[in-house]
This record gives C-alpha cells, structure tokens and sequence, in this order.
C-alpha cells in the first residue's frame, strides 16, 4: 500500500526549517525520511528537484510504520514555487501545511552565505550579488554548474507577503501554520509544541533543543568549490574511485574533508545604507505578512 505524506514544511530557506525538520524526527509518531528537500511538487523550478518521478518520491517514505501517524517532508522552495502548493493538495488534500519566515532583509543576507557555502553563488559580497540579479535573471553572470537560476533571485525568494497569501488563497486555512523564526528562536519548546498540537499528535515531553544550521564559510573557497562541482573529468574519476571503494565509503570521506574546510563565523552587518535599501524594498511585503498573521512587524527594520 502507498504510503503518503500528510504534511510538509514548505519554507522558506534560512528561517528555521532545518531545525524544526530534525527536531520533528524525533518524535515518536512521525516519520520523516532522511533525504530533506525532494521538491517533487516544485515543476515550476526546472531540473532543481532532487526527486523526479513519483516512484522514487513514494519511496522515500517506505521507512514508515503503523506508528507514525503523521509522514512529512520538508523542501524550502515549495513557498518559492508558484505551483508545489496546488501540485500538494492535489496530491493529498487533507495535507497540513507548515511554512517559517523571518525579516527578509536578514534573510535574504543568510541566505546569500549558505548558497557560498554550497557553491550555488560566487560573489562574495553580497550587496554585488543583489546587483547582479537582473542580468541574472537573463541568464548573464550566472555561476558555472549553478542547480538553478532561481536561487540567485533574491528578492523573490524572500517575498514572504506574497508567498504567504498565495498559501493561504489554496489551503484551507485550518491545514495552514505560519511560524515567525523570532518566535521560534525565542521558545523553541513552545514553538514545537503548537506544531505537534497542529499535527494532532499527543506531545513527547522534548526539552532539548540545540541550535542547528549556523551560518558557516569555507576556509579554502576554491578546494570546497573543487569537491562540490568538480570538473567533468575529475567527476567521471570519482565514479571510478566511488564503483572500487563503496559509495557510502567515499561520501564519508567527501563530507569528512568538507567539514575539515568549514568553519562557523556570523558574518559582518551590512551597511546602514544598503540595509536601509533593503528594508524599503521588502516593506510592503513585510506588511502584506503583517496583515495575514494580525502581527505588527514595524520592527524588522
């Protein structure tokens, strides 16, 4: 029998949802597969999508027994996504849906450093990387092996106003729960426990919350950047190291050496100005997603 997922959390990036994915694996209830981000319900965002096919989507979720009453998933561009809500209720319409946001002008920032990390952006300076985002969108300037233009967007990607409404516009809103990261951060516990009230499921008596997914920096740019996106033919290598030593074996070696290069930094404020220009860039959108939640947001400045 096919096993479905009846929740997700949709988004957005850097607002909380790696911490609360791990924290809700825990439970004893719920059952959610080790592979975070399939995005199978994101069509709108080209080849991006880890998952492609139902039949690899549905098994991700094999894993689950009769105890787990809720099975989710978790993938950050759903919000982005104009069609992975619509595309989700399709699939299951009783789905409860969970989506995170925080002031976006500190998001969009964050997010900028996560996607160096990861070496989907290679302009270290972010106010150049905000200013790239038109020619960007064009298809100019955009980094060499980059998964998808879309996360070079940034200003889209942190629309938390429109985002939210057109949430709400397709769900019913009793399947719908909007979580502000100030708040998450602030009381984690409380915060978890309206989700698994949300979910229907009886609370289990967590008290640990570690904090998850700091902001991090390659300590070599170049080598991360070598090891995450090799060329082709140090690629093709790898696939003949990784057929004699074991695909696990080689992983662990890779994701070894990359936490070698990692280290844990915050990152410099940004400059009055252009944090002053951020703030009037995103100000009507903060007041949209002021409105849907009843919640005055005049502070995130």
């Amino acid at each position: 029998m096919e096993v479905k997922p009846n929740f997700f959390i949709v988004g957005a990036p850097k607002c909380g949802t790696t911490a609360l994915y791990r924290y809700l694996r825990l439970h004893p209830n719920i059952y959610m597969p080790a592979k975070k981000e399939p995005h199978f319900f994101a069509r709108d965002l080209g080849s991006y999508p880890a998952i492609q096919t139902m039949e690899d989507y549905s098994a991700l979720f094999m894993g689950a027994e009769p105890r787990h009453r809720r099975i989710g998933e978790a993938s950050v561009y759903y919000l982005r996504s104009e069609v992975a809500v619509p595309n989700i209720l399709a699939y299951n319409p009783e789905a409860r849906i969970i989506a995170m946001f925080r002031n976006p002008v500190d998001m969009v920032y964050s997010f900028h450093s996560q996607l160096l990390y990861w070496s989907e952006e290679v302009v270290n300076d972010f106010e150049t990387a905000w200013r790239l985002q038109e020619p960007r969108s064009r298809g100019i300037d955009l980094p060499r092996g980059s998964r998808g233009a879309f996360l070079l967007q940034y200003r889209e990607m942190a629309r938390f106003g429109t985002q939210a409404q057109r949430l709400l516009s397709a769900a019913p809103a009793q399947q719908v729960k909007l979580i502000l990261y100030d708040d998450f951060a602030a009381s984690p516990r409380q915060r978890y426990n309206e989700v698994v009230e949300f979910l229907g499921l009886p609370p289990d008596g967590r008290s640990e919350f570690p904090r998850i997914n700091d902001n991090k920096r390659a300590r070599v740019a170049w080598l991360r950047n070598l090891i995450r996106k090799p060329p082709p033919a140090l690629r093709e290598a790898y696939r003949g190291v990784k057929s004699r030593v074991g695909r696990k074996r080689l992983d662990a070696i890779r994701q070894g050496v990359l936490e070698r290069l990692t280290v844990k930094e915050r990152r410099e404020p940004l400059s009055p100005a252009f944090r002053a220009e951020l703030v009037e860039v995103f100000r009507d959108e903060v007041a949209l997603l002021g409105r849907l939640l009843g919640r005055d947001l005049g502070h995130w400045e």
